[in-house]
């Protein structure tokens, strides 16, 4: 029901911030293609740009107070609001709309231009979140990234509790002094703050923190012991304070893991679905420009301005696909349920960045139109493998491996996608080399793409051995 609201309270300020912003930038690009023009425009520009500020602010208070009103009735969009505010301020959204201010007050509109551009994505980024239907997976994936951000903090944690520890233990044979123990226990209180911290971030989650917090928590107190002992001069009993901390903060370590293991197996089958769709929408998006691209061929050809121009357009679109498959690989890195497909997508994702750069030097040539529809087969293979993967195993219909129980079809769907960058590698490895016996290509470009394609043969090589020692023995006699 409140979808309605949050379109009329928000989205609507929301519509009107990035139309604003969007005026901004075009009037910015322009007036920093005219040198000569630079100071009649400027003044406009900037007040453009200040009012989008301004509305940004009305957007992030009016966000603030509907999530406080709706928090009893409807929890999951004030949910939604109170997250997309807190995207908008982590994102600092607000502030790099003032440096764009500052930027066009001091004249420095190209400066400006592109940060207005980086703005316009994350405000889009933000809209999508505000409008997303599926606002409880945006959750419990917001919910993940804070965990692998906390899992690492307290990695951080540990290496430097086991520093302590260390330090400690040196003190204690060299008899040490006043000042070097007194060192200690400053960096032993910082230690104790920075558990105190984590554990105050873990406390969101609820019951299912709860043992993450506690062993936060021991490992607090008995840090603040060790500080005490320090600052008395007694290293030993502080050691025995720290070595209780560390396995404290080693049992926290292990329950983080685990929560965050199980955060992903409840997201892994929506995740999985959304990037199937992202990869559709990739595919559709991609074809509606090569037939763009095709229809422009001729005219590109005699030189035409506005087919040229009209070329150079289709980079926007371009950019589009280029940042959903971003997005898919992040969702792929974050859930972690493929190994090969985030570096397949990222393979294909140069292979978009080629053809946008195309794009902008107005080229629609036959080998652009090649290029896009190999663009358009490549994430086919990827989506149809991702299908394949989907698939559910059972005893009886096959797909079932006989000893670890686990499910063969996603296996496959792997080495299937594998031994897809395998052969992309191989084609633009041969295509690469006739351009250079044809030299049709300059030095600078052949040391770039050869170096891309040893990076990926590298990445090939790596995962391979990494799927293989992953792969329990059944599995790879064929689940027998």
């Amino acid at each position: 029901m409140l979808n309605g609201k949050i379109t009329m309270a928000t989205g609507l300020v929301m519509m009107f911030v990035i139309s604003q912003m969007m005026g901004s930038v075009s009037a910015a690009d322009k007036a920093a293609a005219d040198d000569s023009k630079k100071i009649a425009p400027q003044t406009q520009i900037q007040f453009e740009q200040d009012k989008a500020k301004a509305h940004m602010q009305e957007l992030e208070e009016r966000m603030f107070r509907l999530s406080k009103l709706i928090r009893d009735s409807q929890p999951d969009d004030a949910a939604r609001l109170l997250l997309g505010l807190r995207k908008a301020r982590e994102q600092l959204i607000l502030d790099r709309m003032g440096e764009a201010s500052k930027m066009l007050d001091d004249l420095k509109l190209d400066k400006a231009s592109q940060e207005q551009k980086e703005i316009l994505v994350l405000l889009e980024e933000l809209k999508k979140l505000l409008l997303t239907a599926d606002i409880g997976l945006e959750l419990k994936l917001e919910q993940l990234r804070k965990l692998i951000d906390s899992r690492e903090t307290l990695n951080k944690l540990l290496k430097k509790e086991e520093l302590q520890l260390s330090n400690t233990l040196d003190q204690q044979k060299k008899n040490g002094n006043k000042k070097d123990l007194e060192a200690l226990e400053t960096s032993e209180q910082r230690n104790q703050k920075s558990a105190e911290n984590l554990e105050q971030m873990l406390r969101e989650y609820g019951p299912a923190s709860e043992s993450i917090c506690k062993s936060l928590s021991g490992a607090g107190k008995c840090m603040g012991g060790a500080c005490k002992k320090l600052g008395v001069s007694q290293p030993k009993p502080a050691s025995e304070e720290q070595k209780k901390a560390i396995a404290q903060l080693s049992s926290a370590q292990q329950d983080t893991k685990k929560l965050e293991d199980q955060l992903r197996k409840e997201v892994e089958s929506l995740v999985r679905q959304r990037v199937m769709d992202q990869l559709q929408d990739m595919i559709t998006q991609q074809k509606q420009i090569r037939e763009v691209t095709t229809k422009l061929h001729d005219r590109v050809a005699q030189k035409q301005k506005q087919a040229l121009a009209a070329v150079r357009r289709l980079s926007t679109s371009e950019e589009k696909i280029i940042s959903v498959c971003s997005e898919s690989i992040e969702l792929c890195e974050l859930t972690q349920f493929s190994l090969v497909l985030p570096v397949a997508l990222g393979a294909v994702r140069e292979q978009m960045e080629l053809v946008d750069e195309g794009l902008l030097r107005a080229q629609a040539d036959k080998e652009m139109i090649a290029d896009q529809k190999r663009i358009e087969t490549d994430l086919q293979a990827l989506l149809d493998a991702m299908i394949d993967a989907s698939r559910p195993s059972s005893k009886n219909g096959g797909g079932q491996c006989k000893g670890c129980k686990g499910n063969r079809n996603k296996l496959l769907a792997e080495v299937k996608m594998l031994r897809w960058m395998q052969q992309s590698v191989h084609t633009r490895t041969d295509r690469l080399d006739k351009q250079i016996e044809q030299k049709k290509i300059t030095e600078t470009s052949r040391q770039e793409r050869i170096e891309l394609l040893s990076v990926r043969q590298r990445e090939i090589d790596l995962i391979t051995g990494r799927l293989h020692s992953m792969t329990c023995p059944h599995c790879l006699a064929g689940g027998k």
